[in-house]
């Protein structure tokens, strides 16, 4: 019995076409009612309206460098590549935009979240990471995607979103500058009184008749020569006391000199980070390029009627077939 029953449902699959145009006046009905019933969801559906902005980030540098530098190097306007854009995707993705984002703008009012109901804060969440995309493009840039069924809104958010992502990404970078500028502070401080201790220990040799012991060196073994070869006793005891000064303070007034000079390299390397850090901690520069604000749009793109409609009919027409076809199976057996 079951091998006659394959044999019947095998008959009718290779003549589908037949089994098909003999149930067309079915078919045409769920056709029919499949693009009545999607034309009205199609219209039902609450329209919305995308508003997009394009910015690139800037190379990952220390801009403050490039504008103490004596010429200004070509990394101050340079766009970010792979990693850049990505650390940009990160922040656009941040909780804490999401959150100065829905604040300023008070988006859960506005799409209808009361904050006493439960799971306020989740359910605003959601409409934000449905209706916000932000993708990266094939030229390094990210795109920030808004949709919403206000044009004025998207547009206003989009905007929103981009100023507030600039403002992040500065105040990160001030947070950790400002703790750097205040370790080498210290140390600036620090050296600058080291050298003060160092110039008052070389004016101490200067006060014991020591300034370069090179050029005082050759000459009083010059005059102490020539005063030996002349048998000049006074000039002889002067010069020998002379000498023990030098002897003795020679070697300190050296010493002092060259940690001054040591410690004058140092305090110029920490006074231009000092100033670096200062401007880092400004972060009065923008941290972001902004190819295209976001523009209010005046066309809708979403439903898009015509694919809902056409989508929405095709699965109809598929699933009638599907049940046709099972129904056939199933019907030798019904009658028996």
């Amino acid at each position: 019995m079951m091998e006659s029953l394959n044999n019947d449902f095998n008959l009718n699959s290779t003549n589908l076409v037949l089994l098909v145009w003999s149930k067309r006046k079915l078919l045409i009905l769920i056709g029919i009612i499949a693009i009545v019933g999607s034309t009205i969801a199609s219209f039902i559906i609450t329209p919305k309206f995308k508003a997009s902005a394009i910015i690139y980030p800037p190379i990952d540098n220390q801009v403050s460098k490039e504008l103490l530098s004596p010429v200004l190097m070509a990394g101050l306007t340079v766009f970010g590549e792979s990693k850049e854009m990505e650390q940009l995707l990160q922040v656009l993705s941040s909780n804490t935009l999401r959150d100065l984002v829905i604040k300023k703008l008070d988006l859960m009012a506005i799409w209808g979240v009361s904050p006493n109901e439960k799971f306020a804060k989740s359910k605003v969440n959601d409409i934000y990471n449905d209706n916000i995309r932000f993708r990266p493009t094939q030229y390094m840039s990210v795109e920030v995607e808004v949709m919403d069924p206000s044009p004025e809104l998207s547009a206003k958010i989009a905007n929103t979103i981009v100023t507030l992502e600039d403002s992040l990404m500065r105040s990160i970078k001030a947070q950790v500058s400002l703790k750097g500028l205040i370790v080498v502070q210290e140390q600036y401080e620090k050296s600058l009184a080291e050298m003060k201790g160092l110039e008052d220990s070389l004016a101490s040799t200067m006060a014991n008749g020591v300034f370069n012991v090179k050029a005082q060196t050759q000459g009083l073994f010059d005059a102490y020569g020539k005063a030996i070869a002349n048998n000049q006793t006074e000039a002889i005891r002067a010069l020998e006391k002379k000498m023990e000064a030098l002897k003795r303070y020679g070697s300190k007034n050296m010493r002092y000199k060259e940690e001054i000079l040591n410690k004058a390299i140092q305090i110029t390397d920490l006074g231009t980070s000092v100033k670096t850090l200062q401007i880092e901690a400004a972060q009065v520069i923008p941290s972001q390029f902004v190819v295209d604000w976001a523009s209010v749009p005046d066309k809708k793109v979403y439903p898009k009627k015509s694919i809902i409609i056409i989508i929405s009919t095709l699965s109809a027409l598929m699933f009638g077939i599907f049940a046709i076809v099972i129904a056939d199976f199933f019907k030798p057996k019904t009658k028996e």
